[in-house]
């Protein structure tokens, strides 16, 4: 039987197990896979008791992403430009390292017919989530992609490792009104789901055909019910993400890969 489990702290809000013991359902395979309380300042030791414990894979969720890209021994191009993971596994006594979030976000905006070739697209936030997915939207082809946070200290790493690219990377903070009309507002802001306030420009919803808010909760999101109220009537949550992220990081592990369209009603019905 494979062992598996999900690594963070905090962990018990996690739905990963059920995620991952459905998946394992559908194809008549038999797992565990636990979520495990793993504190930044135990990574190392932790990360090799387990897998001296014979756990075949973990999942890596917040804090510890960073701290997985540099304990692997080998890390997948993706994950090096992000510069995070959120998949580990063990081969040849080589911890190898991958991140399956920017292909599980895009997966789920092609399952929505959302396209970002040529797009305008605002980001609202900067932080390791947006470092995850941003890869993945610029190998998209977007237009431009514009930058917003509450300090631009942390856009600026995020602007340098693009440079190069033909889409157009701007930045900006909460507080400046934004002339460019967007056709999609992702939000990697954690303001809604902490209970603060969300503050953003006047006048961003103009003119936007969705929105895709990276938090998820059974009912709408803030921040999509404020897109809501502002005239947006396509508003996605992270829950379809999520599913396509684990959906990727359990074919790396056993081969097999579930159709995340067929989980997303059964795991919102659980939360």
């Amino acid at each position: 039987m494979k062992k598996f489990a999900v690594i963070g702290s905090p962990i018990h809000h996690s739905i990963s197990p059920k995620i991952h013991s459905e998946f394992a359902k559908s194809f008549r395979l038999k797992i565990t896979y636990e979520a495990i309380e793993v504190k930044k300042s135990s990574f190392p030791e932790q990360i090799k008791k387990l897998f001296e414990d014979n756990y075949d894979g973990l999942n890596v969720t917040l804090p510890l992403k960073e701290l997985a890209y540099h304990y692997a021994d080998k890390v997948s191009e993706r994950g090096k430009v992000s510069g995070a993971v959120n998949t580990l596994w063990k081969t040849d006594k080589k911890i190898f390292a991958d991140t399956t979030d920017g292909k599980g976000f895009i997966a789920d905006l092609n399952n929505n017919l959302i396209s970002l070739k040529n797009a305008s697209i605002l980001i609202v936030g900067a932080g390791g989530s947006v470092k995850s997915i941003l890869p993945d939207i610029i190998d998209k082809k977007p237009k431009e992609v514009t930058i917003i946070n509450r300090t631009q200290k942390k856009i600026k790493p995020l602007v340098e490792l693009f440079k190069e690219s033909k889409t157009i990377i701007r930045t900006s903070n909460l507080q400046k009104r934004i002339k460019t009309n967007f056709d999609g507002i992702i939000n990697a802001s954690s303001a809604g789901l902490l209970g603060d306030d969300i503050r953003l420009p006047d006048g961003i919803f103009n003119s936007v055909k969705w929105v895709y808010d990276l938090t998820y909760s059974k009912e709408i999101t803030k921040f999509n019910s404020l897109a809501k109220e502002n005239g947006v009537f396509n508003c996605m949550d992270g829950l379809g993400m999520l599913i396509n992220q684990a959906s990727l990081s359990f074919e790396i592990w056993t081969g097999l890969k579930p159709d995340s369209k067929n989980f997303i009603n059964l795991i919102r019905s659980s939360l």
